[in-house]
């Protein structure tokens, strides 16, 4: 199986063609992870930008002391983008739900595309952009409905009040 079928499907890499995702990949490290293992913890500083190649993640987020999980990996997912707009600092968990194999890739390599291959550059910063943009959308999706609930919420409270 050739490096660009590892990573077919995954977002960062959507309109580069084969040989240049194999010259990327060529670049990059693939992490392997057990059930259970942290991938990314919140608060740590790194740099590194992943796809998950293989197995299932969760992410969390920590607060208050409780652990709060916000969304599932699968193959072809990208996390740790955020470092391409000045994150270091780790937002939140990454935790293996099975056996997982992640492509590594520096915050270096990626930019080492800039001068290498403008195109390909431009193309990741696209997709990374796009993506970005899909879960801001998504997100704000979820905070309608949640502010849809607490207003169904608000109301039933008010209609006992207003009864007695």
């Amino acid at each position: 199986m050739s490096a660009a079928q590892l990573v077919a499907g995954c977002p960062l890499f959507h309109e580069i063609y084969d040989d240049e995702v194999e010259e990327i990949i060529s670049g990059c490290l693939v992490a392997s992870f057990g059930d259970g293992d942290f991938i990314i913890k919140q608060g740590d500083t790194n740099t590194d930008i992943c796809v998950l190649l293989h197995g299932h993640a969760r992410v969390t987020v920590e607060k208050d002391g409780l652990e709060h999980q916000v969304a599932e990996l699968g193959k072809g997912d990208l996390f740790g983008e955020l470092v391409l707009i000045n994150e270091t600092q780790r937002t939140a968990n990454i935790i293996a739900k099975d056996s997982c194999d992640v492509l590594v890739m520096s915050y270096e390599h990626f930019f080492s595309y800039f001068q290498k291959n403008p195109k390909v550059f431009a193309l990741m910063v696209l997709n990374v952009t796009r993506l970005v943009t899909k879960r801001l959308k998504d997100s704000s999706l979820v905070i309608q409905e949640l502010n849809s609930r607490i207003a169904e919420l608000e109301s039933a409270l008010e209609q006992p009040k207003k009864a007695s």
